[in-house]
């Protein structure tokens, strides 16, 4: 009896381990550039990326109402992806909203280096905070 409880025991305690092992996650970086705030999410199931996505908020209350809605119109997304070559941004969308012009978009995970797109999300955090970014991981 004893030695069927322990067998039941250690089979549900491997389930427990590799169950912790692929906890979901999401990491949360930002940095601010000049006037844009820079915003970069992954979400991770272990050490698998899943999803990816970025929002750039530009400060632009400096600027008169006329100068806002002449920004409003251009398109940002085309900068932003320029400014990302290593990425394909995916439903990118710009607004303004309160002297704010923000752009958001998904990335494309599929048009990535798989390499890119293993690791843990902690050494993931240590990486980019090297870079300059703040994370929080949740």
């Amino acid at each position: 009896m004893k030695k069927g409880l322990i067998f039941v025991v250690l089979v549900a305690m491997v389930f427990v381990l590799t169950g912790c092992g692929n906890k979901p996650s999401t990491l949360t970086c930002t940095m601010k550039v000049s006037s844009v705030n820079v915003e970069l999410t992954a979400n991770f199931a272990g050490k698998k990326v899943t999803a990816m996505g970025m929002k750039y908020d530009m400060d632009v209350s400096n600027y008169s109402d006329s100068t806002i809605e002449t920004i409003s119109k251009q398109d940002y997304c085309s900068t932003v992806q320029k400014s990302m070559p290593t990425f394909t941004l995916t439903d990118c969308k710009q607004n303004v909203e309160n002297k704010h012009v923000i752009v958001t978009s998904g990335i494309d995970l599929d048009k990535m280096d798989k390499s890119q797109l293993v690791g843990s999300p902690e050494e993931t955090k240590k990486a980019l905070e090297a870079q300059g970014y703040t994370c929080t991981l949740k």
